[in-house]
């Protein structure tokens, strides 16, 4: 399950402000070990937290060892759900799983009509296959690339993909409108945030 994690502030916002490095640091290093997906202040006051797909007892454990939980400086309101949708880029296991990102780089001389082509492939997985968990198109600033960022429950299912000919006749369709493509599945090694 995801977890939000709702923060209240306990004491006025000099004693927050006051151990904000060692929160901060917390935060980091939960981040970085895949545990949290974001976090941030509240407009009202307070702050959130949204876990990665979690157990309880791992969730207890993650706001127990939060300073500003241990100082009393916050409380904690946790709102577990199921996440079912989310964007691609957006890894939601803490541990590392058979999941797999495809990254796939064209180059082409019309990026609106390779990303109108891609888009059509994408739509037939996006209805069709099994696994797969979404797809974001980019287009490089200068106009000259396309770059498909998607991602799959695992390899196995993300290559099956090329025995149905709907996507295969799309695919090739969208081949047609580079000047070269080439794709490569990846897995999470290494998390690393922003240290601020």
């Amino acid at each position: 399950m995801i977890h939000v994690l709702l923060l209240t502030y306990l004491k006025p916002r000099d004693i927050v402000s006051a151990h904000m490095a060692e929160h901060k640091a917390w935060l980091r290093d939960h981040a970085d070990r895949g545990r949290i997906l974001l976090a941030g202040p509240r407009a009202d006051g307070g702050a959130v937290v949204v876990t990665a797909d979690l157990d309880e007892a791992t969730v207890r454990e993650l706001i127990e060892t939060d300073p500003w939980h241990r100082l009393g400086i916050a409380s904690y309101e946790c709102i577990p759900f199921e996440a079912r949708t989310a964007s691609p880029g957006v890894i939601t296991a803490a541990e590392p799983d058979d999941s797999v990102v495809l990254i796939n780089v064209a180059t082409t001389e019309d990026a609106p009509a390779t990303v109108d082509a891609l888009a059509e492939a994408v739509r037939h997985v996006a209805a069709t296959a099994d696994g797969f968990r979404g797809s974001r198109l980019l287009s490089s600033v200068d106009g000259d690339a396309v770059v498909n960022f998607a991602a799959w429950a695992d390899e196995k299912r993300f290559r099956a993909i090329f025995d149905d000919p709907g996507f295969v006749r799309r695919y090739e369709h969208f081949a047609r409108t580079t000047t070269g493509a080439k794709y490569r599945l990846y897995r999470t090694s290494r998390v690393i945030t922003p240290d601020r």
